[in-house]
């Protein structure tokens, strides 16, 4: 196939189906549609995620429906703004989310450098479309059905939006690469969501049925999914995306370990495969792979270890795993038993992310009995956690840089992050989902792992224009540059506010939404507007000083502002009326600014 032949053309539908779809139903009576728990969510959800008490009803619900239905197949964090289409041409979708090896990618690059990491794609498009109303529609559901052909047609019969259109240029950059889909074609998951109750009429039953198989029909997707979202389904998404990751396993093949310091329970054994699975997939049976967030390495694809896992389990020779494989390594906060039956919270997959990934990779073909060795500890110590990680994955050929998550610096960040107080707080999650069930906080307060990385090196290091890429590329590109010994904390802190202050004024409508795909630039700008071009050097006292000055001015809500408002404009100046998301990874937009920024 050439570069986009997989794709097909469709028929035009009639022009009342068109015109339907080019309208953006708007509820003003939305909260009086909605019963007192959905209601009460919603409103939780507008605090959580910072949204204007402008922000009209219908455009809420969107954000909120995308973030329970996205939230379902990928389990860490995202900003909703990211996956909303709603709006005028938005071919009926209201969310869209496209996840490529487990990530949701946002432009070209971020597909380039998944596919050079992991040796292969493997694609989801999540569609969500929204309406505040009770009832299923059955010409409404359609509706979403022919929007979602006509985004793949090769011949399209509808206007997109900008948002959209974005969306389409990744699909196309996936689609190219069709040769690394090894595992299938891309699968489509759809979601139609109201706040009323689903009947399972048998008529609309069967016409979803139909048009699920005429996009199936296209030959480009692996299976489509169509998931009527009433109410208590909403309700029951949302509350899994808030709660801490509970699963029940059977660990008959243990022995305990005895009292051990900073551990409340130890254990040693094997499960069978079939049991270890369940840790590690959600309820639609796929991989978790937050659970991997404190492993020091991604999923590395088809190189020579993970070739002979693969081996060995499609081989006569699987009954001898246990013993060819070092195994996994959990550790978990809590854990509750009756006999054998173990229920483990809060737990992370600290050493074993290749065997889990291979693993599950080959979970239908696995016939015969395959046993996993398992080591389990129930700790909620940090420093604990950390030397277990880091013993665990020096057994391994693991470089020293590749631990730099675990280090001390980590925990001395958070430390830092902890002793600020009042209207700058921000929240350091050294562990994935760290306050995932933490309520009040709002989430642009929240600074991940991967967020700190992007922001430090934007402002410090030169590279906004590399900030939105795979956060595993970035990190390689940057590991012995970032969280080094001798950098002082408030550095860290300084780039983190400062992206916290742009997210709030976008939300509060002070910087035009347009700008949030150059935000890392307007960080690199800020520094050199308020501080100068040149930097001392940053394990220095000097370099120390020239942060605290920075973050005084950011602390300031008028004078950030101010700062804000003229690096809008010398951004203006550097794009030169261009603000297309790909002029985002052209490394002359910060040459231009920064000549701007120059005495």
């Amino acid at each position: 196939m050439s570069d986009f032949q997989i794709y097909i053309s469709i028929n035009i539908l009639d022009r009342n189906l068109q015109i339907r779809l080019n309208k953006h139903p708007v509820s003003a009576e939305l909260k009086n549609d909605m019963d007192i728990v959905t209601k009460n969510l919603v409103s939780a959800f507008k605090n959580e995620e910072s949204f204007p008490d402008t922000i009209d009803d219908a455009t809420l619900f969107e954000h909120f429906a995308n973030f329970c239905v996205v939230s379902k197949d990928y389990g860490e964090e995202f900003d909703a703004n990211d996956v909303h289409t709603g709006g005028g041409d938005d071919l009926g979708i209201d969310g869209f989310a496209v996840l490529v090896n487990g990530t949701i990618v946002s432009d070209a690059s971020e597909v380039e450098d998944l596919a050079v990491t992991n040796k292969y794609l493997e694609a989801e498009f999540i569609f969500c479309q929204a309406k505040s109303g009770g009832n299923f529609s059955g010409s409404e559901i359609s509706n979403l059905f022919f929007g979602v052909k006509d985004l793949f047609s090769q011949t399209p019969a509808l206007p997109r939006n900008e948002t959209i259109s974005e969306k389409e240029t990744v699909i196309k950059a996936i689609y190219k690469k069709s040769a690394l889909f090894k595992r299938g074609n891309p699968i489509v998951r759809m979601y139609y969501v109201t706040t009323g109750k689903w009947q399972s009429d048998a008529k609309l039953e069967a016409r979803i049925e139909n048009e699920k198989e005429a996009l199936l029909e296209l030959n480009i997707f692996k299976e489509v999914e169509f998931v009527p979202v009433d109410a208590r389904l909403l309700q029951r998404y949302y509350n899994s995306a808030k709660n801490r990751l509970s699963k029940s396993i059977t660990f008959s093949g243990k022995v305990t370990l005895p009292p051990l310091p900073g551990v409340q329970e130890s254990y040693l054994g094997y499960l069978p495969a079939d049991e270890y699975l369940k840790l590690i997939t959600d309820d639609s049976g796929n991989i978790v792979r937050d659970l991997f967030y404190d492993n020091v390495r991604d999923f590395q694809g088809e190189n020579p270890v993970n070739h002979e896992i693969d081996e060995t389990l499609k081989s006569s020779e699987r009954q001898l795993f246990v013993l060819l494989n070092n195994g996994i390594t959990i550790v978990a906060d809590s854990i509750s038993k009756t006999g054998d039956t173990f229920t483990i919270e809060d737990y992370q997959i600290v050493n074993g992310c290749q065997t889990s990934h291979v693993l599950f990779n080959n979970k239908t073909v696995l016939t015969g009995p395959v046993q996993i060795p398992v080591k389990l500890t129930v700790s909620q110590d940090g420093d604990v956690k950390n030397r277990i990680i880091k013993a665990t994955n020096r057994q391994t050929p693991v470089k020293t840089e590749e631990l730099t998550a675990l280090t001390d610096f980590q925990k001395a960040l958070e430390g830092y992050y902890s002793a600020i107080t009042g209207d700058c707080q921000l929240y350091y999650e050294r562990r994935s989902q760290q306050y995932r069930a933490a309520s009040g906080i709002e989430k642009i307060r929240i600074v991940s792992i991967s967020n700190q990385i992007r922001s430090f090196a934007s402002m410090f290091l030169g590279l906004p224009h590399q900030a939105s890429r795979y956060y595993g590329t970035l990190l390689k590109s940057i590991e012995k540059k970032i969280f080094a010994p001798g950098h002082p904390p408030i550095a860290y802190y300084a780039s983190a506010l400062a992206l916290y202050r742009f997210e709030a004024l976008v939300r509060k409508k002070t910087i035009n939404a347009k700008y949030r795909p150059f935000k890392y630039h307007l960080l690199a700008i800020i520094r050199m507007l308020h501080s100068g071009i040149d930097m001392p050097v940053m394990a220095s006292n000097k370099f120390e000083k020239y942060c605290e000055v920075l973050v005084t001015t950011l602390q300031d809500e008028k004078k950030c502002t101010e700062l804000f408002n003229k690096a809008v404009q010398t951004l203006d100046t550097a794009l030169g009326g261009q603000y297309a998301r790909d002029k985002a990874k052209d490394v002359s937009v910060l040459s231009a600014a920064e000549n701007l920024c120059r005495p």
